[in-house]
């Protein structure tokens, strides 16, 4: 699998929709993100998970159609987070992973859980939207600092790993270093 990568600041956002555009077999099959897939997949399915068990062995089924949808849309996700990642400028690529690819995914999602007769998919799209906006700005963030990626230049999943503590440290911080900065900037 051969990814296109961007350095930040190498790519606008326009000129990123419209490769992907431009490229959807590309971007959305040949350069299918298998981290993200893998990753979406095994979190989605422990949260449905969650919330289908105490609703009985009927609501499993929401589970396990959870689990094949996050699989197979979940690394076309990544793919294009991916492809967005060093757009600019950046809060408007972060806008876009956390709006407009939600409501994409979701739109998808509910179909899915309809078309096969899932119960309780209420309860199961309210805690898969809340999820998605933390994890799609953060996998956003994640793959601008070089983790999650595939393709040419990628890490192994285990380099991502070992990182993820350092990076998800500074993911968390970030809001509280933007209002410190903001403030002296005013005093």
């Amino acid at each position: 699998m051969q990814a296109t990568l961007y350095r930040p600041d190498d790519i606008t956002v326009r000129e990123a929709a419209a490769g992907v555009l431009r490229r959807p077999w590309q971007t959305f099959v040949v350069d299918w993100n298998w981290k993200a897939a893998l990753l979406s997949a095994l979190f989605r399915g422990v949260l449905f998970l969650a919330v289908a068990l105490p609703r009985g062995p009927g609501a499993l089924r929401l589970v396990w159609i959870e689990l094949i949808f996050r699989a197979l849309v979940g690394g076309c996700w990544g793919s294009l987070l991916q492809a967005f990642r060093g757009a600019r400028p950046a809060w408007l690529s972060g806008l876009l992973a956390a709006v407009l690819l939600p409501a994409a995914a979701h739109a998808l999602e509910y179909l899915a859980l309809q078309a096969g007769h899932a119960t309780h998919i209420a309860a199961g799209m309210v805690v898969s939207i809340v999820v998605s906006v933390g994890s799609l700005l953060l996998n956003w963030f994640l793959m601008r600092k070089g983790m999650l990626i595939t393709g040419a230049g990628a890490e192994s999943l285990g380099a991502d790993l070992r990182r993820l503590p350092r990076v998800l440290a500074a993911f968390f911080l970030a809001p509280g270093y933007a209002l410190g900065r903001a403030v002296r900037g005013r005093v």
